[in-house]
């Protein structure tokens, strides 16, 4: 090697070491925490293992912790709280304008938080059993708070009560927990994850107007029928409160619509809004029936009107229209035919208006019952002196004959 060559190779390291300088000697790089290091200390807290299979595993503590990555030496004790909105700033903004952003903001220190949910350091992907959002986990995740006798139900007034046990004992906490069915429905589905509001917000996903969308989210099918139907408001205009889902099945407790404990309600569910119905449903047979313990199929109001397709009796897409009304009536009776199905399904003898006939019918026939069981009645009270008088008279000449 030259002179020429050496001065240049001198120049090149000196230029090389110039340029490092303030690298070296940049705060949280000279002195920058391995995760080594932070384990030699925190290893008996946290499993430096399991924490390399999380989603902030690759990305390091001090990407988090960064007062730990700037320290010149021992880092703060204690460090910062971890502002997760740094990286999920999107996510952030949404959180905060929720109902537990808003409370935390408001100075709840006891409104969740990420950490809460999420935990700290074991942040798994959703998708991962071990994760605390994983479907099978959330209902245990949000009973942190919201299950009976938790320190936030102990001091906060919190609307619903048993949230999580009912839902543990309804459709979906059922196929959840005994089936194992991940895609039910759980707490986010219906409520958000980060966007939770209280029903009483407009943009709540549990709002009246917002829960048959939420609803449908799943129940694509069912929604389509009900936009369609009589309660849908895109049908009907009126001034009164149309139901929607939570109505009719409940909003933690929702069963199973085939049995017994669903369909021997219905009745009465529908008469929250249809009340006379209601009331001449259960004056017939198959109302009376029912009342009596009857089979979980005897007719019920959705199996004559339908469900969630229910339309008014005018509407040719109606069950009971004169045109399909014979073969609603052979889901229960095979031999149904026109004649058997101008059978008045809510005829009662009170509504004097539209059923004169079974009204005074009814009437005479219970006049006549009542005049007959008053005469006979009457003759029995009348005969019974004559019949005491009339066996003492018998005693008397069998004991004359007997002398």
């Amino acid at each position: 090697m030259n002179n020429r060559q050496t001065k240049l190779f001198w120049k090149r390291i000196l230029f090389t070491f110039t340029l490092l300088i303030p690298l070296w000697l940049a705060p949280g790089v000279a002195s920058a925490l391995s995760d080594a290091q932070c384990f030699g200390c925190h290893g008996q807290d946290f499993d430096e293992a399991a924490f390399k299979e999380t989603v902030h595993g690759p990305m390091g503590c001090t990407l988090c912790h960064s007062e730990a990555g700037e320290a010149s030496g021992m880092h703060p004790v204690p460090l910062a709280a971890v502002d997760c909105g740094d990286c999920h700033g999107e996510i952030a903004e949404v959180n905060a304008q929720s109902a537990h952003g808003k409370a935390y903001t408001a100075g709840d220190e006891m409104a969740a938080r990420c950490a809460d949910c999420h935990t700290t350091h074991d942040i798994f992907s959703p998708d991962d059993p071990r994760s605390s959002t994983y479907p099978l986990n959330i209902p245990a995740t949000c009973g942190q708070c919201h299950e009976d006798d938790t320190e936030m139900t102990n001091t906060h007034k919190l609307r619903k009560e048993h949230v999580v046990e009912d839902y543990a004992m309804s459709i979906h906490g059922r196929g959840l927990y005994r089936d194992g069915l991940i895609v039910t429905a759980t707490c986010s589905s219906c409520h958000n994850n980060h966007d939770v509001q209280p029903a009483a917000e407009p943009d709540s996903s549990i709002h009246r107007d917002n829960i048959v969308a939420t609803c449908t989210e799943c129940h694509v099918g069912i929604g389509q029928r009900f936009r369609e139907s009589v309660h849908s408001p895109q049908v009907t205009e009126t001034d009164k409160t149309l139901p929607v889902c939570t109505d009719c099945h409940s909003d933690h407790t929702i069963t199973r619509v085939d049995k017994d404990d669903f369909r021997q309600v219905i009745a009465e569910q529908c008469g929250n809004c249809h009340g006379h119905y209601s009331s001449t449903y259960l004056e017939t047979y198959h109302g009376r029936a029912s009342m009596l313990g009857g089979s979980e199929t005897l007719a019920k109001c959705s199996d004559c009107h339908g469900a969630h397709d229910i339309m008014p009796s005018t509407s040719a897409s109606s069950r009971i229209h004169p045109d399909n009304i014979v073969e609603t009536c052979k889901e229960c009776h095979p031999k149904a035919n026109a004649s058997f199905a101008t059978y008045y399904t809510h005829a009662t003898h009170s509504n004097k208006e539209e059923y004169p006939r079974l009204y005074y019918s009814f009437w005479i026939m219970t006049g006549l019952l009542i005049a007959t069981f008053t005469f006979f009645g009457i003759h029995t009270l009348l005969w019974l002196p004559r019949s005491f008088l009339e066996r003492r008279r018998l005693k008397r000449e069998h004991h004359q004959n007997q002398k």
